[in-house]
């Protein structure tokens, strides 16, 4: 049996777009021979909707796109679109049928997720019931993404409790019950991050799935970035057998590529060998091709072409220049060196040769001028004060002004270039240094921050972050000899704490007692509280970890918020 599968990369809204790319695959897939296609998810409008859902019009155009494909392809496809509730006023999220020019509803998704990145519950209502259809003589199971993610984890599953999970139904589609499933397809757009990219290895869930099924599973994934969201792709075949008692004698996969487009054709029946390990996580490389997937993506879904990156000499926006060229190309990235009377020579050399290894267009634009003339407007104001954070937040200030100047007059979007744990502590400079359309390493703890630059010259066999951008300790050079130790903790110690609290949920109590000194964890817990409204205003960044402040977290700003 030879299935075709579609991990394609859709855009929000772009029907016809999204359209031609099904089309095309389901042609290549008729060449090739197979019984059927799959895509992903709400691969007709691109997901998430979002909002976008309740307009009427929207959901209706995807219909029409939906059913103009219908009459089009080659050879039956699942596909995902979002739908008009059967008899109600709301919407699903639903899976679907195209054969001959006929569409059939198979079914909508049931469970909808309502934490981290995704609020499905928001804006679909659930399905009511799981599909079994006949597609060329063999019954074909279909369920959409978190559909399956709670069946073999009780712990999980019990968040939909009041939803009736179906688990007994699951079971019975096993070869030996009634139905007697040939395959079990799951139509998904399930969110990158670094702690759930561990679904294809032997014993995880897609593993569980097809052996509690006792059918192979065709889990087709979406790829690509959306806003503050990636999709890994990394779709695949599964397929576990069992003995009489439950054990797996024999265990076969087939896996697509992460983080691009692939389209294959895949013979169930004739799978060698199981290669789901090797499409799991892959540390600092899967982070990598995560961001410059969700940068090229917003550049590309948002009409842009060029960027811009303030080149400090440090290593925040080394890193953020780097991706960009790899998201872009050199020829559409320009560096912007923003020197002050206080920047280093070494600094100002670093930016240089960065952008030189790079081949990148690179401009200096010196900022004094700009300081000076604000400090003269503020000094009537000022008269009587000493000089403080005031006067260095100004010349971030400046910095983010003559970026967003250059920005508007060529038509290039500013990369904002802060790192995770210093949006956390709020060291930053709010519409300074946290100007931009888009934060690539937002989600990029400092020590991260480092690995990854580290990763960048390996993977290029030579220098292209300079050495010495890498050994210097850092700093905002925002006052003769500042360094960032001057404000936070090494940011090895920072890091681990930063971790506990908003990956984890720890109050400074339990981070105490895993091992950290107390005075330590409240004066960062005290940071990252008062910061709550610098990281609300911040640009949106991917989401590559368990908990984004921009996909995930969601802290009041005007809250009492004890640091016991």
């Amino acid at each position: 049996m030879k299935i075709g599968i579609g991990q394609i990369n859709t855009r929000i809204g772009d029907f016809g777009a999204n359209v031609k790319k099904i089309l095309d695959a389901s042609k290549k897939f008729a060449r090739e021979g197979a019984l059927f296609g799959v895509f992903p998810e709400c691969a007709i409008s691109g997901y998430p909707l979002k909002d976008l859902v309740f307009y009427g019009r929207f959901v209706d155009e995807a219909q029409a796109a939906m059913k103009k494909l219908a009459g089009e392809v080659p050879l039956p496809i699942i596909v995902g679109c979002p739908s008009r509730r059967r008899g109600a006023i709301g919407f699903e999220n639903s899976a679907y049928l195209l054969e001959r020019g006929e569409v059939k509803m198979l079914c909508g998704k049931r469970l909808l997720p309502n934490y981290g990145a995704l609020n499905d519950a928001r804006n679909f209502d659930p399905g009511e019931e799981f599909c079994v259809e006949e597609i060329g003589g063999r019954k074909v199971g279909v369920c959409i993404c978190e559909d399956i993610w709670t069946l073999p984890q009780v712990s999980t599953a019990a968040r939909y409790a009041d939803k009736k999970l179906p688990l007994d139904f699951f079971a019975s589609l096993n070869r030996g019950g009634a139905l007697g499933l040939s395959v079990l397809v799951n139509i998904s757009a399930s969110v990158f991050s670094s702690s759930n990219d561990t679904v294809r290895r032997r014993g995880g869930l897609l593993w569980e799935v097809s052996k509690l099924v006792g059918a192979p599973l065709v889990w087709c994934n979406l790829v690509g970035g959306a806003d503050d969201i990636v999709f890994a792709g990394g779709s695949g075949v599964f397929s576990v057998e069992v003995d009489a008692e439950g054990r797996a004698v024999s265990e076969r996969s087939k896996c697509l590529e992460k983080f691009r487009e692939e389209n294959l054709v895949v013979d169930v029946s004739d799978m060698e060998g199981y290669d789901g390990d090797a499409f799991d996580f892959r540390g600092d490389a899967d982070l990598y091709r995560a961001i410059v997937l969700a940068l090229r993506d917003f550049m590309r879904k948002c009409g842009l072409k060029k960027a811009l990156v303030g080149l400090s000499g440090g290593i925040d926006s080394a890193l953020v220049a780097a991706l960009a060229v790899d998201a872009l190309g050199a020829d559409n990235v320009t560096g912007l060196s923003l020197p002050s009377k206080i920047s280093s020579e070494h600094s100002k050399d670093d930016a240089r040769l960065l952008a030189g290894n790079l081949g990148i267009e690179f401009r200096t634009v010196p900022i004094s001028g700009v300081v000076e003339a604000a400090e003269a407007a503020l000094s009537p104001m000022f008269k009587g004060f000493e000089r403080d954070v005031t006067e260095e937040n100004i010349q971030s200030r400046a910095r983010g002004l003559l970026l967003m100047a250059a920005s508007n007059k060529f038509g290039a979007a500013v990369l904002a270039t802060g790192n995770k744990s210093e949006c956390a502590v709020g060291y930053c400079t709010l519409y300074g240094d946290t100007c931009g359309a888009f934060a690539p390493i937002s989600d990029l703890y400092k020590t991260e921050v480092y690995r990854l630059s580290r990763y960048v010259n390996e993977r290029a066999g030579r220098e292209i972050i300079p050495q010495n951008t890498m050994d210097k300790p850092p700093s905002a050079e925002l006052r003769p000899g500042q360094k960032d130790e001057d404000s936070l903790p090494p940011y090895d110690l920072l890091d681990a704490i930063l971790r506990m609290h908003i990956e984890e949920y720890k109050s400074a109590s339990e981070i105490v007692e895993a091992g950290f000194d107390r005075e330590v964890v409240e004066e960062v817990l005290g940071k990252v509280a008062r910061a709550e409204y610098k990281r609300t205003q911040y640009p949106i960044g991917p989401k590559i970890s368990a908990v984004a402040y921009s996909a995930d977290r969601k802290i009041p700003v005007a809250a009492r918020r004890g640091l016991e």
